[in-house]
C-alpha cells in the first residue's frame, strides 16, 4: 500500500507538471491545415487497405475524440473553443506521459531491483532527460523528445511513441507467454487493446515495440534444443505481436501516402545519405553520447558481476543497432529528413535512457549511500533544463509562437462565425500568405475542412462554403514570414 501511495503521488505530480507544460508553457494549439482537418475527420478504428494512412488508427481516432471532448465537454465550461482544444489535448498527452513514467518506475523496481524511493527518483530523472537530451547552451528553440511540428503530429508521433515505449517496459517486466492471455480478463483485454493501438499507430513508432519483441524471441532461442513448432507455441503471444506488426507494414507499404513518397533517386544512395545524416545526428548533435559512454563502460562491470541485470540490459543494447537500421531503411524510402526529427529519434533515446539507468542502478546498488545524491541530481537536472539561458521549441509549424498561432486561428474562425450568424452560405476568409505551392500552413483547400470542423463541433450552425484568400498584410499584423522556409 505504501508503494502504491508513493507511486500514485509521483504519478499525479508528473501528470500535473505535464498538463501545465502542454497547456501553458508550450500549449498544443490548432494552427495549420492538418490540424483543422484531422481533428474532426474520425476514421473507423480499423486498418484500411489502400487508404492514405492505412494503419494510423490511434492518431486518427484519438485526435477527433480529443476535438469532440473539447467541443462538448470543456468548451461549455470555459467558453473558449481554442483553449478547450488545448486543455483537452494537454490532458490526453499528460495521461500518456504519466502512464509511461509509472511503467518505467515499476520496471526499475523489478528489473533494477530498486526501492520505491530510488525508483521514483529514477522516474523523475528519466522524464527530465527527455527535455535535456537536445539542449544547447544559451540558445532558444531547443528540441526535446516530446516536440513535434503541430497538434496533428502530437497524435501521430508523440502518443504512438509513448504507448509503444510503455508497452516495451511492460513486456520487459511481465512475461506474457506464461498464460497471460489464457483467460479473458479485464487485464488481458486492456493489454490486447493497447497492443492493437500501438501496432496500428505509426510505423516509425511501432518499430520500438516490434524490435524489442524480436530481440526477446531471439534471446529465447536455445540452439541445441530448438524445435520451431514447440518454440512458436511456447512464445505465441510474442509471435502474434510480431505477425500483426508485419501485417501493419504490408498495409502501410500499399497506402496512398507511401506511394506518393516514392523517390526516383537511387535507393542505395538514399540509404547511404540517410545513414550518414542519422548517425551524425544521434551521436554528435545531442548529449546522448555521454550517456552511451557511461553505460558502455558500466555494462562491462554488469556483465562480470550482475548476470541478472545483464540479461535485461543486453536486450536494449541489441535494440539500438536494429532500430537504427530500420529507421534508415524506412526514412530512405519515404523522406530522409524524417530520420532527423526528434519525434522519430524518440525510440533510439528511449533505449539509451533505459540502458543508462540500468548502469546507474548498478553503481547505486554497489554504493548504497550514493542514493542520497539522487534528489540533488534530479533537482540539478530540472534547474539546468529550465534555466533562462535556453528555451524549448514550440510544437508548431516553423516554430511560430503558440500565442500567435492562437491569434491567427481566432482570426479565421471569427470570420466564419460572423458569416454563419449573418445567414450566409458562402464566405471568403483571409489567411496569412504561406508558401508558393498551396499557401501552407493555411492551404487553399482547407476551407471545407475548417467549415466541417466548426460545424461538427457545434461552433457554427451549418457547413459553409469557405474560400481561402492569402493576405500578406496579415503577415505584418501577426509578425509572420511571407514565405516560410523549406
Amino acid at each position: 500500500m505504501k508503494n502504491f501511495s508513493l507511486n500514485f503521488i509521483m504519478g499525479t505530480l508528473i501528470f500535473a507538471a505535464m498538463f501545465i507544460f502542454f497547456s501553458q508553457v508550450h500549449p498544443i494549439v490548432l494552427f495549420d491545415g492538418d490540424d483543422w482537418n484531422v481533428i474532426s475527420d474520425a476514421r473507423v478504428g480499423l486498418p484500411k487497405w489502400g487508404g492514405w494512412n492505412p494503419i494510423k488508427v490511434l492518431p486518427e481516432t484519438f485526435f477527433p475524440i480529443c476535438g469532440y471532448f473539447a467541443a462538448y465537454v470543456v468548451f461549455p465550461i470555459i467558453g473558449d473553443y481554442l483553449t478547450a482544444v488545448t486543455i483537452s489535448a494537454a490532458l490526453i498527452v499528460s495521461i500518456f506521459i504519466a502512464a509511461y513514467i509509472f511503467l518505467f518506475v515499476k520496471f526499475a523496481e523489478k528489473i533494477f531491483r530498486l526501492g520505491e524511493m530510488s525508483a521514483n527518483l529514477f522516474g523523475v530523472m528519466f522524464l527530465l532527460l527527455h527535455f535535456a537530451i537536445f539542449l544547447k547552451h544559451n540558445t532558444q528553440d531547443n528540441f526535446y523528445l516530446f516536440h513535434t511540428t503541430d497538434a496533428d503530429c502530437v497524435f501521430n508521433y508523440v502518443l504512438p511513441n509513448l504507448l509503444n515505449a510503455a508497452l516495451v517496459l511492460f513486456l520487459a517486466r511481465v512475461d506474457v507467454t506464461k498464460r497471460f492471455f489464457a483467460h479473458v480478463t479485464p487485464y488481458a483485454l486492456n493489454l490486447f487493446f493497447a497492443l492493437y493501438l500501438a501496432i496500428f499507430s505509426n510505423v516509425l513508432s511501432s518499430c520500438v515495440l516490434a524490435i524489442f519483441v524480436s530481440v526477446e524471441l531471439l534471446l529465447r532461442v536455445e540452439p541445441k534444443e530448438f524445435k520451431l513448432k514447440k518454440f512458436f507455441v511456447a512464445n505465441k503471444p510474442l509471435f502474434v505481436i510480431l505477425i500483426f506488426w508485419l501485417i501493419s507494414l504490408l498495409f502501410e507499404a500499399n497506402g496512398g501516402r507511401a506511394n506518393s513518397m516514392t523517390h526516383e533517386e537511387n535507393y542505395l544512395l538514399l540509404i547511404l545519405y540517410t545513414a550518414s545524416a542519422l548517425i551524425q545526428s544521434l551521436l554528435f548533435d545531442n548529449r546522448g553520447s555521454a550517456l552511451i559512454i557511461f553505460a558502455a563502460i558500466t555494462t562491462i562491470f554488469i556483465w562480470r558481476e550482475d548476470k541478472e541485470l545483464w540479461c535485461a540490459v543486453k536486450k536494449f543494447w541489441l535494440c539500438l543497432p536494429l532500430w537504427t537500421a530500420y529507421i534508415i531503411l524506412v526514412a530512405a524510402r519515404a523522406e530522409p529528413a524524417y530520420a532527423l526529427r526528434p519525434d522519430v529519434q524518440f525510440g533510439f533515446f528511449f533505449f539509451v535512457f533505459v540502458i543508462f539507468f540500468a548502469a546507474l542502478s548498478f553503481w547505486i546498488k554497489k554504493f548504497p549511500r550514493a542514493t542520497l545524491i539522487l534528489p540533488i541530481l534530479a533537482f540539478a537536472l530540472f534547474t539546468w533544463i529550465f534555466s533562462g539561458k535556453r528555451t524549448l521549441c514550440p510544437s508548431t509549424f516553423n516554430h511560430v509562437p503558440e500565442k500567435v498561432c492562437v491569434e491567427v486561428s481566432r482570426h479565421l474562425i471569427d470570420q466564419i462565425i460572423a458569416a454563419d450568424r449573418a445567414g450566409l452560405d458562402e464566405v471568403t476568409i483571409t489567411v496569412p500568405k504561406g508558401d508558393d505551392a498551396d499557401n501552407w500552413p493555411h492551404p487553399l483547400y482547407m476551407g471545407k475542412n475548417i467549415s466541417r470542423t466548426l460545424h461538427a463541433h457545434g461552433i457554427i450552425s451549418r457547413r459553409l462554403k469557405v474560400k481561402i484568400l492569402p493576405d500578406e498584410t496579415l503577415n505584418e499584423r501577426f509578425n509572420l514570414p511571407h514565405t516560410p522556409p523549406e
